[in-house]
């Protein structure tokens, strides 16, 4: 089944995006274990996502999903707003809380978030740490969560993390991850999430608003590509975010795909996108020439 490649995202649903409704956010992990997703990412830093993950589940009587949290990065109610503590105290107390919160003795996967902030002269301590964690039970997995620094690179060639999560860097719009960290990942039997299938938006709903004014972090070069996949969607009579969604299923390799609807409208839609299947070749093709440059 293609829901079972599909892992449920809940920052927009935590209010990091902009406010929401608990009750409709808590309905929506409902919704989307319903449908196959049998995995939800979530992380302390998603506003309150953690606490509808935890209401969810005390409703949930189906089959147990993989779950995955985060540890570094402070809560906040806006993407744009990052906070972290990477100490010992800090990670160990942040860990406790995701468990108690969302309801569950250990996670399955425990991601060191956002590890671009952490100084690589800190870095052994860290991870060191997080090792500790596995080992007293807390977590069964390590992943890296976000896109990495060089230095992390001997950690990954070591063995210490099991699954690599990284964002903006496999969409119909930025193949990066294809040239590099996806055939690195696959060759060593690490997990890997692709995160931000719309590229924050600029696929989906917000290309229209990114058009008029571009948002500082949103590159012009990427913006360009955007729209010319937008003509490329019009002409063969699809949406761009179903072509989107579609191109990632189109790839000849072994991922998962990080969905991250704010309310259940949107996680429908992305499911009926992704049910539609793969995208003819011609399509795929012209895809990959536009996000290639």
């Amino acid at each position: 089944m293609v829901n079972e490649r599909l892992v449920l995202g809940t920052a927009g649903l935590g209010g990091v995006w902009g406010k929401v409704d608990p009750h409709q956010s808590v309905l929506t992990i409902l919704s989307a274990l319903e449908s196959g997703i049998a995995a939800i990412d979530t992380a302390p830093a998603y506003g309150d996502a953690e606490s509808y993950l935890g209401q969810a589940l005390q409703q949930w009587r189906g089959g147990v999903p993989v779950i995955s949290s985060k540890a570094g990065r402070l809560k906040s109610y806006a993407a744009d707003e990052a906070y972290y503590d990477f100490t010992d105290r800090a990670m160990a107390e942040s860990l406790e809380n995701s468990l108690r919160t969302i309801g569950i003795p250990s996670l399955d996967i425990l991601f060191l978030h956002d590890p671009h902030a952490i100084p690589e002269t800190e870095a052994e301590r860290i991870i060191c740490r997080l090792i500790k964690f596995r080992e007293q039970g807390l977590t069964k997995r390590l992943g890296v969560g976000g896109n990495w620094p060089s230095w992390l690179k001997v950690y990954l060639d070591a063995g210490v993390f099991d699954v690599v999560m990284e964002f903006n860097r496999l969409n119909a719009s930025n193949v990066t991850a294809l040239q590099d960290s996806l055939p690195y990942c696959l060759s060593r039997n690490i997990q890997y999430y692709a995160a931000s299938p719309l590229n924050m938006g600029l696929l989906g709903r917000s290309i229209g608003s990114f058009k008029q004014m571009r948002p500082e972090w949103l590159p012009a070069d990427a913006l360009e590509i955007a729209v010319r996949l937008e003509q490329i969607a019009v002409k063969h009579r699809l949406t761009l975010p179903a072509m989107a969604h579609r191109f990632l299923l189109s790839l000849p390799y072994d991922f998962n795909i990080v969905l991250g609807p704010s309310n259940i409208s949107e996680l429908t839609a992305s499911i009926e996108n992704f049910n539609q299947g793969k995208l003819p070749e011609i399509i795929q093709a012209e895809i990959l020439n536009c996000s290639n440059g």
